[in-house]
């Protein structure tokens, strides 16, 4: 009876070892080209924005714990340019609370956007109301 188990066991560990992980993990994408007024944009404080290969993290906390809060990227269709005529690109994040009313506090909601295509020579600013975050 022992010996069935050994070998059931060893066959477990065969089966769950083989099995491909993937370690890149799916970031969503920026949403370009649309009006910040179409999107909500709950309270929410920013503890951490790194840029790290082609994705943006971001590490946010906001008040809440009954619903599922949204976050999206966002780029606006209005894009200034600066002083010397070099265009810069300006990042925006949508947090929807879903009319979360309850009062606990998240202190650590880790963020990931896929920004491979905004890496370029363009200036890359992400935009909180308490800060301005250069991402070059």
């Amino acid at each position: 009876m022992n010996k069935i188990l050994y070998i059931l066991l060893i066959v477990h560990i065969l089966f769950v070892s083989s099995c491909e992980k993937s370690s890149r993990i799916s970031c969503p994408d920026v949403i370009k080209n649309v009006d910040l007024i179409d999107f909500p944009m709950d309270l929410y404080g920013v503890n951490d924005v790194e840029v790290v290969g082609e994705q943006l993290l971001i590490n946010v906390t906001y008040g809440g714990g009954c619903e599922d809060h949204k976050f999206k990227l966002i780029m606006n269709n209005q894009t200034p340019i600066d002083g010397g005529g070099q265009q810069i690109e300006m990042l925006y994040l949508s947090h929807n609370a879903n009319n979360d009313v309850c009062f606990a506090q998240i202190l650590e909601h880790h963020l990931c956007f896929d920004i491979s295509n905004l890496l370029n020579d363009e200036l890359l600013f992400f935009y909180h109301p308490d800060s301005l975050y250069n991402l070059n």
